[in-house]
């Protein structure tokens, strides 16, 4: 059985979750959480990140390294589908969800509102965080509302990218994101992905277990104003 090292509240951590529970390979999760458990994080993977995945006597570690080598080892159903051009797509909006829109939903919003303020008792920058959404975010928004499809998923069939998009949205959601009804194709992208079974099972694990730390959600008129 393959073993997962990590937390779910992570967006790399759920990402590689929810690929496993897509292909229907069982795992077992072992909590580490690289801010409380530093010695042990470094200890599994060189800069102290989560996820790290071990099999059998390998261990592989990046979210998107993990998620090839689930590919090569599970090749069905497969994660990145299509043939080299439906791929590149996949791999272009896996790679942006895990550096421009995590740095924003994750690095400011989450950081600050979930993590600072209602894990550790420590007051959230609101300075960051009205940064993030009056100059940064509406951006970010705009072009995945330009660029995600209508209906459907980005490819022909579900795949990596409406993991990776909808795992860093979660952690938005959480942090007080909401979309309706000013990035409508955006919002209804997310919601296909969350009616998928192995995806709801995920969502009523979470609010079992973090629902305290949820938001309230947030309203910004201006994020509409600079789309």
């Amino acid at each position: 059985m393959m073993i997962l090292h990590g937390a779910s509240i992570s967006p790399f951590v759920r990402k590689i979750m929810l690929a496993l529970n897509y292909k229907g390979i069982r795992y077992e999760l072992q909590p580490l959480n690289p801010f409380l458990e530093k010695e042990l994080a470094h200890k599994r993977h060189p800069m102290g990140k989560v996820p790290v995945l071990e099999h059998n006597d390998t261990t592989i570690i990046d979210s998107t390294v993990i998620a090839h080598y689930l590919d090569d080892t599970y090749p069905v159903p497969p994660l990145y589908p299509g043939d080299a051009k439906q791929r590149a797509k996949i791999r272009w909006f896996e790679a942006y969800a895990a550096t421009r829109v995590t740095s924003l939903l994750g690095g400011v919003l989450f950081y600050q509102k979930v993590l600072r303020d209602k894990m550790q008792n420590k007051p959230c920058d609101e300075e960051a965080v009205e940064q993030c959404l009056s100059h940064n975010l509406p951006n970010v928004l705009k072009y995945l509302e330009e660029q995600l499809p209508e209906q459907g998923y980005v490819g022909d069939h579900f795949s990596m990218a409406e993991i990776s998009i909808w795992s860093i949205f979660r952690t938005g959601w959480m942090a007080g994101l909401r979309l309706q009804p000013h990035y409508p194709t955006l919002h209804h992208y997310l919601h296909r992905i969350e009616q998928e079974p192995w995806i709801a099972n995920i969502v009523s694990e979470e609010d079992h277990q973090l629902q305290s730390f949820y938001c309230e959600a947030m309203i910004w008129p201006n994020l509409h104003d600079k789309v």
